[in-house]
């Protein structure tokens, strides 16, 4: 048997600067604020925003959540008065611009929609919905060469099934404009540099403790975070139907420069009984978590993907729970099964014509809100917890702060690779190799994953495979690799020939 030494972890620290430190009793009434606005109560998250601000003034969080509010009770002046305040109060809270912007947009100030989504996309590059948000202020500003920047930006970008109605009307004002898409080869970097300046927010790092086996990423700098995801603080009644809860990962399409999945159908049979008994105990949203590991563990799995849709439907989540039965229907051999999948999807389209859906889905454009982002914020401190649990060797308890920000954020792809290193100190090499073929997908350019991935194989038994990924690990600049790793990799790739 291969002997995978535990790892100790070298970790780096965002250093946060700007953003007015809440006191206890401020987040206590922010808290309040966010469950009241999740569940349709204005009045009373307007009244705790106010208290969360009384008690510290300049609360980004607080000030975000109150323009959330009153955009709602359609005082729009109001609205975009405490979003700039919060942007003002922390130039880093994403969430504030992209509201902030389209508070604007919806008051017709063009040029304040535009600085406001030329910032979001600055500390959210990887957001197509912010550059078309920033495509359209500009062509509504007349701003030809900017404008055609920020829609070659988002149709780069956009790459979801269902937005592709977007990507024609954004190709549509692209020609208008006398511009053309970039070429199918470019990188989102390219555009990035046309659309935006990068992000300037300082990191700073602490000493790095003995180099591990097996690296954890970094925490993710505020400019550098998966595609904002919906927490509380919804649309206003007036323009938008409500947005469904966060997007579950799977949804996102496997990147082409991603290694193949290899399935693991006895990983994906297990986690299929986890999520059985979930079920049956009403834990709704773990018991959807446990068919997405599944579904990560054997991507053809009809069973998974099925009971994935159910977990969906169930927690309102309509639209990816489609998305999930339309994969059975076209993967399954079962009359039986195709014809309850077909019958799941018209209720659960009945179901969104009842309730309403995500804004695009409703018909809006992308670039629609406002949200919050206090789910984000849990996420990431779950994740720092967990990376500070395998850093003392404590596998267990970092898993289950892994996995509880994987649950807030789920398009966090250093929560997905920081949990397969938790995997391997716990020696559950199969689990682990599946977290890091994810965070791969999430994030084809990144190092860290490759080389956990190549530790799983080798401690599997999969030499061949382990070795052609030390060697990409060896061969790779991306900016987490570390040059003692690579080192290592080489060394080790050269064992396994």
């Amino acid at each position: 048997m291969v002997f995978v030494r535990k790892s100790v972890i070298a970790l780096s620290a965002v250093l946060l600067l700007g953003a007015a430190e809440p006191s206890e009793s401020a987040r206590a009434s922010f808290v309040q604020g966010e469950s009241a606005l999740s569940s349709g109560r204005l009045e009373q998250a307007a009244a705790a925003y106010r208290e969360a601000l009384s008690a510290t003034p300049g609360y980004a969080a607080a000030l975000n959540g109150l323009g959330s509010v009153l955009f709602r009770q359609g005082q729009l002046k109001d609205a975009i008065a405490r979003f700039q305040e919060a942007t003002e109060a922390d130039p880093e809270h994403k969430m504030a611009f992209f509201n902030l912007g389209y508070a604007a947009r919806k008051s017709s100030d063009w040029a304040t929609a535009a600085r406001a989504y030329s910032r979001y996309v600055e500390l959210e590059p990887a957001d197509a919905d912010g550059y078309y948000g920033l495509a359209e202020s500009h062509r509504l500003l007349g701003d030809r060469t900017q404008a055609i920047a920020a829609y070659q930006g988002y149709i780069l970008r956009e790459k979801r099934p269902a937005e592709q109605v977007w990507v024609q009307k954004a190709r549509g004002h692209l020609k208008a404009l006398g511009g053309e898409p970039l070429p199918a080869n470019a990188q989102v970097e390219d555009s990035r540099r046309i659309a935006a300046p990068a992000a300037s927010a300082p990191a700073v790092t602490t000493p790095a403790p003995a180099a591990p086996s097996t690296p954890v990423a970094s925490p993710p700098e505020k400019s550098n975070t998966p595609a904002p995801a919906v927490a509380a603080g919804g649309a206003p009644q007036d323009v938008e139907r409500p947005q469904e809860p966060i997007p579950f990962p799977s949804t996102r399409a496997t990147s082409e420069a991603s290694p193949e999945r290899t399935p693991n159908p006895a990983l994906a049979a297990a986690r299929i009984r986890d999520g059985d008994a979930l079920m049956k105990e009403r834990r709704y949203r773990e018991a959807a978590f446990a068919f997405l590991d599944a579904s990560h563990a054997d991507s053809g799995h009809v069973e998974a993907l099925f009971k994935l849709g159910n977990a969906l439907a169930v927690l309102g989540y309509y639209g990816q729970a489609v998305e999930k039965w339309e994969s059975v229907s076209r993967l399954t051999q079962d009359a039986t099964i195709r014809q309850s999948a077909q019958d799941n999807i018209t209720r659960a389209r009945a179901k969104q014509a009842q309730v309403g859906t995500s804004p695009q889905a409703a018909g809006l454009a992308p670039g629609s809100g406002p949200v919050a982002d206090t789910t984000r914020a849990q996420a990431r401190r779950a994740y720092e917890q967990g990376v500070q649990r395998i850093g003392a060797k404590d596998f267990t308890t970092a898993l289950t702060h892994l996995s509880q920000a994987i649950q807030l954020e789920p398009m966090l792809a250093v929560a997905y690779t920081a949990r397969g290193s938790a995997n391997i100190g716990l020696r559950r090499y199969a689990e682990a190799a599946a977290d890091y073929q994810f965070a791969l997908e999430l994030e084809p350019q990144s190092a860290s994953p490759l080389y956990g991935l190549a530790e799983s194989y080798r401690a599997l038994g999969r030499n061949a495979e382990a070795r052609g990924l030390y060697e990409r690990y060896a061969a790779s600049s991306a900016a987490d690799v570390r040059p003692q790793l690579q080192e290592e990799s080489r060394q080790k790739a050269s064992k396994l020939r």
